[in-house]
């Protein structure tokens, strides 16, 4: 691809994150809240080292996020049983219902919006491109 090409494509991608994130329950959850609550409750309970990592953020970002979602109730901090230093953070049933309404409204939205605007052929092709989008994003590469 061509420089050119690949700006394209990244404006594309934020364009589309922009508006998927946008179509949400209100402004109390930010996509830094929302990605938080989904590893969680994807992966269960974690360290926030752990929940840091899996959003590639500082551990001082996270626990600000952790803190926030803390204090609205959808997450709570434990003890973790196999390490007494240290805290395992989990889902609340709060949180998993926030987070499975955010999701509602969202996939609502990506679903009709996709059916007004897609062919059949288009439709197996996001899918596709979902799947490698994924596998792109979970690279290991560093940036250059």
């Amino acid at each position: 691809m061509t420089q050119h090409e690949i700006d394209a494509l990244a404006e594309d991608l934020g364009v589309f994150a922009r508006r998927l994130y946008s179509e949400r329950i209100g402004p109390h959850l930010s996509a830094t809240h929302v990605h938080a609550l989904g590893h969680l409750d994807r992966h269960g309970p974690m360290a926030a080292k752990s929940l840091a990592q899996l959003e590639r953020v500082t551990p001082q970002s996270i626990a600000k996020t952790v803190a926030t979602l803390q204090a609205r109730g959808l997450v709570t901090r434990r003890s973790d049983p196999s390490d007494g230093r240290a805290h395992l953070i989990d889902l609340t049933d709060a949180g998993a219902s926030a987070l499975h309404d955010d999701r509602r409204l969202r996939n609502r939205w990506l679903t009709e919006a996709i059916h007004a605007e897609c062919t059949d052929a288009e439709r197996d092709l996001l899918w596709i491109a979902g799947r490698i989008l994924r596998r792109v994003g979970n690279s290991p590469l560093a940036p250059p």
